[in-house]
């Protein structure tokens, strides 16, 4: 099955004249508390329909929410990692979902502007709407070389956001014919390159366990002309000198953020709970808070969380304050922020099931919120950012030896 690409083009969406939204960290949390009461009443809705609605969208994108990778100079908000961290976790708390699309978004966001000079990024990105992008980094496609740029074709994965985005961004090999096209390192040259989501076509492969509403599905591309100036190299070397844009990795703490605002719900819902459910044989043990197993769980899960959270806001200060001085991490620091990250999102798995499993039947049905906690933090978990194997590439890095992936 194939979805309509209409609506999802680079032409503007949502009213002329929108009022800036403001990109200080209070701003932008406070935006996040007036977004929630309508994200929460649309929770089932997004569920079912795989999707975030697009009156909650045009929202999200009018508060700046979709901005906050971009260059001030474009009207982004150009946010340091630690406040981009605290506002996906604070949207994390509200919806999954919609703190997914913001992360996919603005990391794909964050790589094209380290590409891309204003020039070219300006026109694409007139309207908040417009600047929603979906994107996919392995080489799934192949590109051509024509008069002025090159033709695109390629099948793409899990493509958050390709239901809403006005832009896409995806890895591609540069081909001769029927061969890649070798770089001077004897590997296939590899280009990022950014088009219309109008060019997409998206495939209904999304009818996974979590994450629902994010609307990641397949996508196609077929025989796209892609101008050479939405072109770039994947190189990490970027022209512009913020430091946002000069170390690759910044967007990766958003996933840890995303983990540990799910964690901390999950503790917040069986709090709750506790407070008013009853043993159902045993009612004489009183409250669920009464057991000392469930207390324990508790402060299991909070210790885990609370500790995951420190670790990772440590690890991402102490890089961000190298990168500011025009500095590069070290090995070191690059294993430790990664690690982090990792740990984080392993910290909220083990929390959230500490709290479903202290809930008993309660959490079973799909209207309990941990339920979805769930769901959400082990599909979450899954993503190649925050896998298993960090443990190993950061292992590497911290003995001295080559890491082998370029992910790390």
């Amino acid at each position: 099955m194939t979805f309509s690409s209409a609506g999802r083009g680079g032409g503007p969406h949502g009213p002329a004249g929108t009022a800036a939204p403001g990109y200080a960290r209070e701003d932008l949390l406070a935006a996040v508390g007036l977004l929630a009461p309508g994200l929460r009443s649309a929770a089932t809705e997004i569920e079912k329909g795989r999707s975030l609605t697009e009156p909650l969208v045009q929202a999200m994108a009018d508060a700046g929410l979709y901005r906050l990778l971009l260059p001030r100079s474009l009207g982004g908000g150009e946010v340091d990692p630690l406040t981009y961290f605290d506002v996906v976790e604070a949207l994390a708390r509200v919806d999954t979902a919609a703190a997914w699309s913001v992360l996919i978004s603005t990391s794909t966001m964050a790589i094209t502007a380290r590409g891309l000079p204003d020039a070219t990024l300006a026109p694409m990105f007139r309207t908040p709407r417009q600047t929603i992008m979906a994107g996919s980094g392995p080489p799934k496609g192949r590109a051509l070389e024509a008069p002025g740029g090159y033709r695109l074709t390629g099948r793409w994965s899990q493509g958050s956001n390709i239901l809403i985005a006005g832009w896409v961004h995806v890895g591609c090999h540069l081909y001769d014919g029927d061969r890649p096209r070798l770089g001077p390192d004897g590997q296939p040259v590899y280009l990022r390159c950014v088009l219309p989501a109008s060019e997409t076509k998206a495939v209904d492969t999304w009818d996974t366990t979590g994450m629902r509403g994010t609307g990641s599905h397949d996508f196609t591309i077929t025989d796209a002309f892609v101008p050479a100036e939405h072109v770039h190299s994947a190189s990490d070397e970027s022209p512009r000198r913020q430091p946002i844009y000069q170390f690759v990795g910044w967007t990766h703490v958003a996933h840890a953020a995303l983990g540990l605002g799910i964690g901390r719900t999950a503790i917040e819902e069986l709090i709750r709970l506790a407070g008013g459910k009853r043993a159902t044989w045993l009612p004489g043990e009183g409250r669920l808070a009464s057991r000392t197993t469930v207390q324990a769980k508790v402060a299991q899960a909070e210790a885990l969380v609370g500790s995951g959270r420190a670790y990772v806001l440590e690890a991402t200060r102490d890089t961000w304050e190298t990168v500011c001085r025009g500095g590069r991490p070290s090995a070191d620091q690059r294993a430790v922020y990664r690690l982090a990250i990792a740990q984080a999102m392993t910290n909220a798995v083990q929390a959230v099931d500490l709290m479903y499993a202290a809930a008993g039947a309660s959490a079973i049905y799909a209207a309990s919120p941990l339920d979805r906690c769930l769901r959400d933090a082990h599909t979450a978990a899954a993503h190649v950012w925050v896998a298993p194997d960090t443990y190993e590439l950061a292992g590497r890095l911290l003995l001295g030896l080559d890491p082998g992936s370029t992910t790390i």
